[in-house]
């Protein structure tokens, strides 16, 4: 076969993370409510290595993908190959749709479950350096990372490294690998746009908007914050300072509210305290466990009226579906987690096949409503 050589980049990343606690007395310009618990630093080392590319070989990236969307793989290339994949928590709807999606698409391209080592990091920084040392035993050709800590990512991710195991990373970076799941930063500008336009049919108009919180994880990184930036972007470009966290007596709020239903619920019934008159609430979320944990803040507070909140979501797994359905959700984009194996299972053959993964392999998002669900995820 004709052979080419390409380079290819290999990041070599050098991970240095700092905490910055508020001190006391500390004046920031940041509104009170505007919580940063701590801030990632990067810095990666770029090395370029020469490899063979067979260019005739009918398992590069952009061939895989087609395979798999279509359901058939040619000549069973995952057969006699070995892959690993750690869930960020398999208990989550969306994370277990990931999972299945990824075992579907390994056995569709002929791969042994015996091959194919899944773990749950069950968001547990401990549990996930432990499962990441049984996969470094293992030693599989290729490592698919799906956790939430950026840190950590970036500890396993430069170990793989010296190790010369090659991870996708799953929504969450590691430094130095490909990345598989959405454009953060493009997903938060759409979900901000669709709330823009909805507005004024729900509320009658800006002024009406008592009050806007955007709800973020500090743990997820930059990059996953992205999910949040995009919309605050939006709001600010539209609204100015009355929808800037950073300003004095803004109507935009910056909340940590962590990943899980029930830390968005506390996080929530704390928020909604220090804001005892507001009702008409605009409400964006980075995933469906949190949307959950908000509707039920406002119900137990005694102010939840669906016709005075707007909630944009991120996602879109089995909860979503139903808080779509049920009237919680406005507005939620859809990740597709369904599809996350037709772009992983590619991605980890043409590794193994020699060929190039590209950077980037992101999802295509649709903002999904009660009035186009249907269309999308029929009952």
């Amino acid at each position: 076969m004709k052979k080419t050589k390409i380079a290819l980049l290999v990041c070599l990343s050098l991970i240095m993370v700092a905490t910055f606690m508020a001190l006391p007395g500390c004046k920031t310009g940041t509104a009170p409510e505007t919580v940063i618990v701590k801030e990632t630093v990067v810095e990666t080392v770029i090395e370029k290595v020469e490899v063979e590319v067979d260019a005739d070989s009918p398992y590069t990236y952009e061939k895989l993908r087609e395979m798999a969307k279509a359901g058939a793989y040619e000549g069973e290339p995952a057969k006699g190959r070995t892959m690993a994949f750690a869930n960020a928590i398999k208990s989550f709807p969306f994370c277990l749709s990931v999972e299945n999606s990824i075992i579907e698409q390994w056995q569709l391209a002929g791969g042994s479950m015996a091959d194919l080592t899944v773990l749950d990091n069950a968001v547990d920084p401990a549990v996930s350096v432990q499962n990441a040392d049984i996969i470094f035993n293992k030693m599989p050709e290729v490592f698919l990372q799906f956790q939430i800590d950026a840190q950590i990512n970036a500890q396993i991710g430069r170990r793989a490294q010296e190790l010369g195991i090659f991870i996708i990373a799953i929504d969450i970076p590691v430094p130095g690998f490909p990345f598989q799941g959405v454009d953060n930063y493009g997903t938060s500008v759409l979900t901000g746009n669709w709330a823009l336009e909805q507005i004024d049919p729900v509320f009658g108009g800006w002024e009406n908007v008592d009050r806007v919180f955007f709800l973020w994880n500090p743990v997820i990184g930059e990059t996953v914050a992205m999910r949040m930036y995009g919309a605050m972007d939006v709001f600010k470009e539209k609204f100015g300072a009355e929808a800037d966290t950073k300003a004095e007596g803004s109507k935009a709020v910056l909340v940590d509210a962590g990943s899980t239903t029930d830390e968005a619920k506390a996080a929530i019934s704390d928020i909604l305290a220090a804001y005892p008159q507001d009702e008409n609430i605009i409400v964006f979320t980075l995933n469906d466990q949190a949307a959950a944990g908000v509707q039920a803040a406002a119900e137990i507070a005694g102010r939840w009226n669906p016709d005075k909140w707007l909630i944009m979501s991120q996602g879109l797994d089995d909860l979503g579906m139903q808080l779509v359905r049920d009237g919680v959700i406005d507005g939620d984009s859809a990740y597709f987690p369904e599809k996350y194996g037709e772009y992983l299972i590619p991605g980890a053959l043409a590794h193994m096949y020699g060929n190039p993964v590209p950077a980037y392999l992101f999802i295509d998002n649709v903002i999904i409503t009660p009035d186009n669900i249907d269309e999308y995820y029929p009952k």
